[in-house]
């Protein structure tokens, strides 16, 4: 039967090349977001920038390596991205300290990992819920965010969602099963190549979940297509073998012993641990604004739990929540948590959520609507609140210049909220629920990472840092040395020259300086590090005001005095005390 004329406009970008086109663009907006504005952070993304402009520096594309340290435990498909990103933008920006073309891989895996999700949603749900579900997917919080952040875990997402929708093809039965299973394999071998074990790991644990469930694995039989796990090997194997022999094995070793030894059998990183029911906890704000349809998506997840397993109506969500729940369970036992390690399984639970919006309007369900509404505009709260705290730490000369701008952003974000429950309430069709979803998350994320982060000059210390470095005019040079002790982000390496030496406290004294030399001093050791250089015969002078602000990697407030070496002057008394800046 032909869809209702009100719907025609909608089918033809739903249907066909349209529907791709438009979800692409959808997804791009939101990686874009931020990406050319704000700084550069800590520790992650610092590190994956540095390493990728000292391969650029170095011209050596096998061996990573952040100033004279290696870094072999991370596969290398990140670094290749990112140098061939910058490479091809350098006639836009003539410095490899811009962050944003380090970004733009991340901004291809976040629409690759969009796209992928309208593959697989388009024959699992059909192209009306597979669109919905795409689009809230790639305006996500937590999927925006890390789209515009030069990491892994974007382009990882993408390589993993394109594996998951070509086993979705081959679970629905593909005509073209062959040419499927080497799109899964070749897949499997992009996401190794970005981020070794997950993809191959989270492919695994959804056919496994998914065999076990239905007590059937006729439809994976294509997977055994010899080509494709020779596609697979031939992507990795090359870095493989190259990266022993430079290392010399040092780089399995390294990854067997520092990497998944702590992970698995020490318990993991201390710092970054968390109790089970961590990410659950977290989904319906890292997941927003899909966050209005999470009961929905809740009560067909437990009503397909409820259906005999031989129900093929139900098979398309048991395929959903096969790629979900396991990655949910597998990281929730995991001793070291981060937010984004769930982000494989947001595809599925967008696209659940997606099957709820439609189920809504044909079942009687008198609770998922009005619960979805609270959920939403609880979780909406919290983003306007942290957008408020954000706007706080915007410079100001007025002594209530941040009251008044946390309270003018928290009106404006209230207002989109408001706009949007107003919408959900008044609006009765799926697909206009979801273009007001949408254009919430858009509107909130263009606030957040446009406007208020790249101007919240104190969470980005090492920033003002190589500001008051330029004005000063101690901008390090090859030739010169330049000393940074008690401050360790990556960001400021970056942000400054590659030959810049970090010092820790405690190798003060074994450090050759001498006057002359350009010097960060974090305020904490400041008076420790003036003691040192006195018995040398040496003084610290400031040349320009502290650097003051937030070390993210650290969640600590720092000051950094920027100045240089000089010697002592011959008649100062002996036991004076050395000068604060």
């Amino acid at each position: 039967m032909a869809a209702p004329a009100s719907l025609a406009l909608f089918d033809q970008f739903a249907r066909g090349w349209r529907g791709y086109v438009l979800i692409a663009l959808i997804a791009l907006a939101s990686g874009f977001m931020g990406a050319t504005r704000v700084p550069v952070t800590d520790i992650d993304e610092a590190r994956f920038a540095q390493a990728t402009r000292q391969m650029i520096e170095d011209d050596d594309y096998v061996r990573i390596r952040i100033q004279d340290a290696e870094r072999n435990r991370k596969p290398v498909g990140i670094y290749w991205l990112q140098a061939a990103s910058v490479n091809v933008l350098r006639p836009l920006t003539d410095r490899l300290n811009t962050i944003w073309p380090y970004r733009v891989p991340s901004m291809l895996g976040l629409m690759l990992a969009s796209l992928a999700t309208f593959w697989a949603g388009t024959v699992l749900l059909g192209s009306r819920a597979g669109f919905v579900g795409a689009a809230i997917f790639s305006v996500g919080m937590l999927a925006g965010a890390e789209g515009m952040l030069a990491k892994t875990d974007s382009v990882m997402t993408g390589f993993t969602t394109l594996a998951l929708a070509a086993l979705a093809q081959l679970r629905m039965g593909t005509s073209r099963p062959r040419l499927v299973s080497l799109v899964f394999w070749a897949a499997i071998g992009c996401g190794i190549m970005i981020k070794g074990p997950v993809t191959p790991l989270v492919a695994t644990l959804t056919l496994g979940a998914l065999v076990l469930w239905e007590r059937r694995a006729a439809w994976a039989k294509p997977l055994a297509f010899w080509p494709g796990p020779l596609l697979a090997l031939a992507i990795t194997l090359p870095w493989l073998i190259a990266i022993g022999i430079v290392t010399e094995g040092r780089f399995y070793a390294d990854l067997l012993v520092r990497e998944l030894g702590p992970k698995l059998v020490a318990g993991g990183d201390h710092r970054h641990g968390g109790l089970p029911g961590y990410y659950l906890l977290l989904l319906p704000l890292l997941i927003f604004p899909a966050t209005y349809a999470l009961p929905a998506a809740a009560r067909l997840a437990w009503s397909t739990v409820r259906a005999p397993r031989n129900d093929e109506t139900s098979a398309p969500l048991r395929f959903l929540i096969a790629w979900a729940a396991p990655i949910f369970l597998f990281f929730e036992l995991m001793p070291t948590k981060l937010v984004h390690y769930t982000l494989p399984a947001y595809p599925a639970i967008a696209l659940m959520c997606a099957a709820g919006m439609f189920a809504m309007r044909g079942k009687r369900w008198r609770t998922t609507h009005p619960a979805g509404v609270v959920l939403f505009g609880v979780f909406g709260a919290l983003i306007v609140v942290l957008m408020a705290v954000v706007s706080t730490l915007m410079p100001g000369y007025l002594a209530d210049a941040g009251l008044r701008r946390a309270i003018a952003t928290a009106l404006l974000g209230a207002a989109a909220i408001a706009t949007a429950i107003t919408g959900l309430i008044i609006l009765r069709r799926p697909t206009a629920r979801a273009a007001v979803l949408v254009l919430c998350a858009l509107v909130l994320s263009f606030s957040l990472r446009e406007r208020l982060l790249p101007e919240a000059r104190a969470l980005f210390v090492s920033n003002e840092a190589a500001a008051a470095i330029t004005r000063a005019r101690l901008m390090p040079k090859e030739d010169e040395a330049f000393w940074i002790i008690g401050y360790e982000q990556p960001s400021i390496i970056f942000l400054t020259r590659t030959w810049v030496r970090i010092v820790e406290i405690e190798n003060v004294a074994e450090t050759a300086f001498h006057a002359g030399d350009s010097m960060i001093i974090e305020g904490r050791v400041l008076t420790q590090v003036q003691t040192a250089l006195q018995a040398r015969g040496l003084e610290f002078e400031a040349l320009e005001q502290p650097a003051r602000g937030m070390a993210i990697g650290r969640g600590e407030y720092m000051t950094l005095n920027i100045g240089r070496l000089r010697e002592i002057a011959s008649d100062a008394p002996a036991d004076a005390q050395p000068p604060r800046p």
